[in-house]
């Protein structure tokens, strides 16, 4: 009995040493780590973290674009919800917790339904369904491992519902539902920890691929920096913004200061911010990461030189070249820049010269594969020039392939293509193949994946600049009787890569202004990718909002194309010779100042410190003559004008046709103070605010956008010969009736003469 006691305490005491020297090990291997992490070149930084807190709205997370508005669908047996969230490589998690609210059937059995919460397919929860049922929708906080979240996260909701005991239960009954509120979050508290200080690191710690917030990054600059010094800054705030392309960004500037967290700076020997006043002076274009001195966390990219050109120089071989880059400090010996980009070649939109795989418009094959009970569409985003002119055309063709596993019931089994929510077309899927040359020769596989080409059209007025092509297979369940079904348990289906679409052969031409094509695409900036035909102005003496306007445009334009702003043009509005021939994007107060005073009476609509100066179209011609065709579209006209002294918020963006340069624009964004700008640039990166940004000006108000428009319209691009006639004309269809009628009257009075004329010939021989 001893001997039985001992061996107990030997063993507890074995599993107890084991623990601990596990618990050391862990210990010593952490410590290790985060040596590593805050090691800079030959010395040790002494770790220090920063925490905060961060909530996602389950609303910001949702991979399903169908599951909008106030609540995520779960239905049927096996209803599915992902949701996918990252972490920065500069943080780590502390605390977890997933903050749930939902509301279910009260046709559910409280013991066998409930939800199962899942990260990283680890299960963390399950929910069960309360026995009381409650209208009041339902909260509970999960906590969350810390240990189970990694760089890439996907939380998964899997509701199992059940209405009835017995062998008779539909799967698709519709009493199995559960409702989860989009408000929902996810509560994370992160500790920063400091990185190396290695340019090898880039785009991190700046952007970060992981963090599907808006990117936010702040950018230092000595007192008044020069236009070379502000240029680089818009090359690299593009070059940025391209990386962070949906997610939006945001460059707020200081003078002087260094704020807490990773920033931008820019300096020369000559001019450089306060507290890089001992650092030593370079002798060419230099690329340095050093430690933020007003947090001792973050990190600072500082882009040196001994003048203005080599800043420049530092900027493009950041935007170009970044991969190449290593240690603490680089230095710029040489930059080749690529050759100008060719118009419409941005290389985010949809090419032009040729027909496009779709594989080449996502990021990798599986993209196009779905599978399971309940298929999800595959999704095909594109961005197409706004300037293409398809009028009159039959559509733009598209060789459609696809693969599915064979349906049960044929007759209910369906492809249904659409794009931006508008149905194209629906094609029945076979249970088997028609044609030998259609198999899919597979090892084993011969028949178990059916395959189907079609060709189709799709109506030009249904394409827009930024275009969502939606394919969602469905498989119809088919139920033999009460109690019998013969539901798979799960299907695949895919579009090939090699499906294509073909846009090329349209010419270009488009009316302006239009305001809803800069908002979209930044157009027609971004007709040359790398702005070679761009010129941004600002005010002579540009405050922090007025750079930081322009970083966040630039940006915003480097995210539609998917390239760097590399060739546009900076200037003061006194530098009218800059202005010719080139689009013109004016910021600020710059509109008030030189020569672009004069542009006022071009413009729709002013604000600035002495007023509000607004115009009002003409109206419509009435009804009557609209339905005789003789002015169907609103008249842009200005019929009056009107001068207000307000206070408030507000910030306007203005589109009309350059005073200097024919079928060129002019896009210029001012408000009433810097508040009101810092909505405005909101506004540019917020879908639901950015729709609504169109005509020749738009108002915008704090969380509200209102467009007119009014003034001038103008055209850009060529028509060909007959499309530039008949497309006017197209406009006025009782004017063409006229025409017809009067060619006609023409036509058979020439033919009566020549008649005559035979005929008097015959009369005299």
């Amino acid at each position: 009995m001893d001997a039985s006691k001992d061996t107990k305490k030997n063993g507890v005491y074995m599993e107890v040493k084991k623990s601990l020297a596990g618990l050391f090990f862990f210990l010593f291997g952490t410590v290790v780590h985060a040596a590593t992490l805050v090691s800079s070149g030959p010395e040790t930084r002494e770790m220090t973290t920063r925490e905060s807190v961060i909530h996602y709205p389950l609303y910001k997370l949702g991979e399903d674009e169908d599951q909008t508005g106030d609540v995520f669908k779960l239905r049927s047996t096996e209803g599915i919800l992902n949701f996918s969230f990252g972490t920065r490589m500069d943080q780590v998690v502390e605390r977890a917790v997933f903050h749930l609210k939902f509301n279910y059937s009260p046709a559910l059995i409280p013991i066998e339904s409930h939800i199962k919460i899942l990260l990283n397919n680890e299960v963390v929860k399950v929910v069960s369904i309360p026995k009381e049922y409650s209208s009041i929708p339902l909260s509970i906080d999960v906590p969350l491992d810390p240990r189970l979240i990694t760089d890439y996260n996907r939380l998964e909701l899997v509701f199992i519902g059940h209405y009835t005991n017995d062998q008779c239960e539909d799967p698709l009954n519709t009493t199995l539902w559960a409702d989860v509120d989009s408000n929902s979050d996810l509560e994370m508290t992160v500790a920063q920890i400091p990185l190396k200080n290695d340019l090898g690191l880039l785009p991190a710690p700046f952007f970060d691929s992981h963090d599907n917030t808006r990117l936010d990054v702040p950018f230092v600059f000595p007192d008044a920096p020069g236009l070379s010094m502000m240029q680089a800054a818009g090359i690299v705030s593009s070059w940025l913004g391209k990386l962070a392309d949906w997610r939006g960004s945001i460059f707020p500037v200081s003078m002087n200061q260094v704020p807490p967290g990773n920033a931008v700076v820019f300096a020369t020997n000559t001019v450089r911010p306060g507290f890089l006043h001992d650092h030593p002076n370079v002798n060419g274009p230099v690329l340095e990461i050093m430690t933020n001195p007003s947090d001792g966390v973050s990190r600072l990219l500082v882009i040196f030189g001994r003048n203005d050109k080599d800043l420049h120089t530092a900027a493009l071989a950041l935007a170009l070249g970044h991969s190449a880059l290593s240690g603490q400090l680089a230095s710029v010996v040489e930059v080749k820049e690529e050759d100008p980009r060719k118009a419409y070649d941005a290389p985010r939109w949809v090419r032009l010269d040729r027909s496009v795989k779709l594989g080449e418009l996502v990021d990798t094959p599986d993209k196009l594969q779905v599978y399971g009970l309940s298929l999800l569409p595959i999704r095909i985003h594109m961005r197409v020039a706004p300037d293409v002119f398809a009028w009159r055309s039959q559509g733009v063709p598209v060789e459609l392939k696809y693969r599915y596993t064979p349906p049960h019931d044929v007759g209910e089994s369906r492809l249904v293509m659409s794009i931006n929510h508008q149905l194209v077309q629906a094609f029945n899927l076979r249970a088997s193949n028609e044609a030998e040359d259609q198999k899919i020769r597979l090892p084993l596989m011969d028949n178990a994946v059916l395959s189907g080409t079609d060709q189709l059209l799709i109506p030009p007025y249904k394409m827009w600049s930024r275009d969502t092509l939606s394919f969602r297979f469905s498989f119809a369940h088919h139920k033999e009787s009460l109690c019998r079904d013969t539901q798979v348990g799960s299907v695949r289906a895919a579009i090939d890569p090699d499906s294509t679409i073909d846009l090329s052969g349209y010419p270009h031409y488009a009316e302006m202004p239009n305001l809803s094509s800069f908002a979209t695409l930044g157009f027609p900036f971004t007709k040359f990718a790398d702005l070679q035909e761009t010129t941004v102005v600002v005010p002579n003496h540009p405050t922090p909002s007025d750079i930081e306007s322009m970083l966040t445009i630039l940006a915003h334009l480097g995210a539609d194309t998917g390239y760097p702003a590399t060739r546009y043009q900076l200037v003061f509005p006194g530098d009218t010779a800059a202005l010719k021939d080139h689009d013109v994007l004016v910021i600020g107060r710059a509109i008030q100042e030189g020569e672009l005073q004069l542009w006022k009476d071009h413009m729709p609509a002013v604000v600035d410190s002495s007023g509000r100066l607004i115009t009002q179209s003409k109206r419509s011609v009435n009804l009557f003559y609209d339905w005789l065709g003789f002015d169907t579209k609103p008249d842009p006209d200005v019929a009056s004008m009107e001068k207000y002294m307000a206070g408030g918020q507000l910030a306007i963006l203005t589109e009309f046709e350059s005073p200097v340069t024919r079928s060129r624009s002019v896009i210029s964004l001012s408000a009433v103070d810097d508040s009101s700008m810092s909505y405005a640039l909101d506004a540019i990166d917020d879908p639901a605010l950015f729709n609504n940004i169109r005509g020749s000006v738009s108002f915008i108000h704090p969380h509200r956008v209102d467009s007119a428009l009014v003034g001038k319209i103008y055209t850009i691009g060529y028509l060909p010969l007959w499309t530039s006639i008949w497309y006017p004309l197209s406009m006025h269809p009782i004017l063409i009736m006229i025409l017809g009628i009067f060619v006609t009257v023409i036509v058979a009075i020439l033919i009566w003469k020549a008649l005559r004329s035979l005929a008097a010939n015959r009369m005299g021989e």
